[in-house]
């Protein structure tokens, strides 16, 4: 493990966007996701970005209409980069959402050069929550593990199949260990995003082992190269229905 996460709890008012309150969630699940990785020149400056975000980007995209939750993590192979995590009700939620991200990333100090080497959004095609109360977790999922992911269709892959595979079975295999807070699978052009929450690394690890497993048993073939994944610890969450 080798992140630090200082933890921030939320203030401030929103400043790209008129003033309001968090848009009201009224759906079972979200039904699409925005993903980011994104590096900073330094590991300082990716630790002194995170209150920023807490401070005045967060009430931003908490007003959109369709806002279902974010996660921020601190990417744990790169300290200079962090991991993010936005869910909203559909495609023009994700496309408010992002259009007030990129203003908030136009609008920071110089230092903050940014890049992004992971930026994918789509539909959630599974969804799956952990059925503990928030009062069983972590506060804001303080300190949980977040992995991102990613794979490249094969050509003649039957994605409607995976997906219903995974459903039956992935999904409450995962869902039933120890330490599970969410799984999601996105549909992205030409490929796939897995995203998993847990609330240990030993936890996540265990939950790799089983992906692994059912992947090389069921779907191995659905896919070309290597995924790209990203792993992180969650500095903050707050996610409809769980945090």
């Amino acid at each position: 493990m080798t992140s630090q996460m200082m933890t921030v709890a939320k203030e401030g008012t929103p400043t790209a966007v008129e003033s309001g309150t968090p848009a009201a969630v009224d759906m079972d699940a979200p039904g699409y996701a925005i993903v980011r990785v994104r590096k900073l020149p330094t590991a300082e400056l990716n630790q002194a970005i995170f209150p920023h975000v807490m401070h005045a980007f967060l009430p931003i995209i908490e007003t959109v209409p369709g806002h279902a939750g974010y996660v921020f993590a601190i990417d744990d192979a790169d300290p200079t980069a962090s991991i993010t995590l936005t869910l909203v009700a559909d495609e023009a939620a994700a496309t408010a959402s992002d259009e007030a991200a990129q203003g908030f990333v136009d609008g920071l100090d110089p230092r903050f050069v940014t890049e992004t080497p992971v930026a994918e959004r789509g539909p959630l095609r599974i969804y799956e929550m952990t059925s503990r109360p928030a009062s069983e977790l972590p506060p804001f999922l303080n300190g949980c593990y977040l992995t991102v992911r990613n794979r490249v269709n094969a050509p003649d892959a039957d994605i409607e199949s995976v997906i219903a595979m995974a459903t039956q079975g992935l999904v409450p295999t995962l869902a039933a260990m120890d330490g599970f807070v969410l799984y999601g699978w996105i549909q992205i052009e030409n490929g796939r995003v897995a995203i998993n929450i847990w609330e240990t690394m030993e936890q996540l690890e265990a939950g790799n082992e089983a992906v692994a497993a059912y992947v090389a048993e069921n779907t191995a073939s659905t896919t070309i190269g290597d995924p790209v994944v990203n792993t992180g610890m969650i500095g903050y969450a707050e996610i409809a229905g769980i945090a």
